[in-house]
């Protein structure tokens, strides 16, 4: 049985948090080694949340996993082109998966322009956002927490 409904953002206080809990990033949703980015470093990170805000990454693959495997983890994807943005976090243990969402296409299954890094994915403009800077912040949280970010509003699918 799968179900959806939206949880609301919160206040939240600044994140002091500056660990790094992903093990595992790729410019494309693959664990292919060209696309990989090998420097998860503080340094390394600033310059993915840095990409991400500037638009430079049009695709972003985070996982707890070392080996960026997705089978029984969690792991995060974005997938954007000039305008339109979709996040994902997927938690295969609990069967849940956060989504970004647009409410000015929460009723419609018109695909979005973005062309994914897969190949052959779609994703429908009801799970798209157009905020750079909001989804920069959503990747900083998954990066220091694993967890998808309480400051915007997120569609929760379960199956």
């Amino acid at each position: 049985m799968e179900y959806e409904e939206i949880i609301p953002k919160k206040e939240l206080k600044k994140n002091g948090n500056t660990d790094i809990c992903i093990r595992f990033a790729s410019k494309a949703f693959n664990t292919n080694e060209k696309n990989q980015i090998t420097d998860i470093s503080e340094k390394g990170i600033q310059e993915i949340i840095k990409n991400v805000y500037n638009g430079d990454y049009k695709s972003l693959y985070l996982s707890l996993d070392p080996d960026g495997e997705t089978d029984g983890g969690r792991y995060f994807i974005m997938e954007s082109d000039s305008t339109w943005i979709s996040l994902e976090i997927v938690d295969e243990i609990n069967k849940v998966c956060y989504s970004s969402f647009n409410t000015d296409y929460m009723d419609s299954e018109e695909e979005s322009p973005i062309k994914c890094s897969d190949g052959q994915s779609v994703i429908l403009k009801k799970y798209t956002m157009h905020n750079r800077k909001l989804a920069a912040e959503c990747v900083e949280w998954f990066i220091r927490t694993g967890r998808h970010y309480p400051g915007m509003e997120w569609l929760k699918s379960c199956w």
